[in-house]
């Protein structure tokens, strides 16, 4: 309780320090919606020209990207200054987080928050409204539940891999590259769905870097795309972000426990 209401602590004082920039900030959440339009109308092109990808029509693609972004969106807010690890390693000002009276994992993610998140996520809802009333769904509360938790979960596994990612800093000092690489590719996998891929890539994105749980397996329970013989496992994005936050924090936690500092 006590480590709950200090992160809480913290993030009012991120929130402050945002706050004072209120020009920063409009044009920051301008340049993010400026950007998913961009990202939208490519896709929209793709299906112009083919008609459907793997089956899923431009609504289809609507929802399975603005549930992207959703998840997005509160990783974004929260846990975007994960790749700030690197450089504070580097730096040598994350000694500070260890001789404080208080979690370093709490200090560290509660030193700041992105106002580039907040975009994404008004992107998400707009998208999912708009997609959500073509395609006219009617939810009953289970599904809203599901879609609920599952937003939320999709948001930890895209954090659980980047904190993953980030505490590699532990032992190479530099984690940026192979950061770059699973953004680039995360991003890339909730654009499309997994289905136009190959077999085997998609047993990657299943059993090895499990993004495709983030937001196509979700979808594919919500859009009715199981098929006449559902699969257990397309339901398990719950599942798959708590295994990959107890692997993301036993990683966090070996790698303070070797971390002697980079000497700066």
């Amino acid at each position: 309780m006590r480590n709950i209401r200090l992160y809480g602590q913290f993030l009012r004082v991120a929130v402050l320090g945002k706050v004072q920039y209120k020009a920063d900030f409009l044009v920051g959440i301008v340049s993010i919606l400026v950007l998913n339009a961009v990202n939208l109308s490519l896709i929209g092109i793709l299906v112009y020209n083919f008609h459907t990808l793997g089956n899923w029509d431009i609504w289809d693609l609507m929802f399975l990207y603005s549930f992207w972004m959703l998840c997005r969106g509160i990783y974004g807010v929260f846990f975007w200054h994960l790749s700030d690890l690197e450089e504070m390693i580097v730096s040598g000002t994350f000694d500070a987080y260890l001789v404080r009276p208080a979690s370093p994992f709490l200090q560290f993610v509660g030193k700041d928050i992105s106002y580039t998140g907040v975009g994404d996520f008004l992107v998400g809802v707009l998208g999912f409204i708009l997609a959500g009333t073509q395609m006219e769904l009617h939810w009953h509360i289970g599904q809203w539940i599901y879609f609920i938790v599952c937003v939320l979960s999709g948001a930890f596994i895209q954090m659980a891999v980047n904190w993953i990612g980030a505490s590699l800093c532990f032992w190479t000092t530099r984690s940026g590259a192979a950061m770059s690489i699973a953004e680039r590719f995360t991003t890339l996998m909730q654009q499309y769905p997994v289905n136009i891929f190959g077999k085997y890539f998609q047993i990657f994105v299943t059993c090895f870097l499990p993004v495709a749980f983030i937001n196509y397996y979700p979808s594919v329970v919500l859009l009715n795309k199981t098929g006449d013989k559902p699969c257990t496992w397309q339901y398990l994005s719950p599942l798959v972000s708590f295994l990959l936050l107890l692997i993301a924090a036993l990683v966090w936690t070996r790698g303070v426990r070797r971390y002697s500092g980079t000497g700066n």
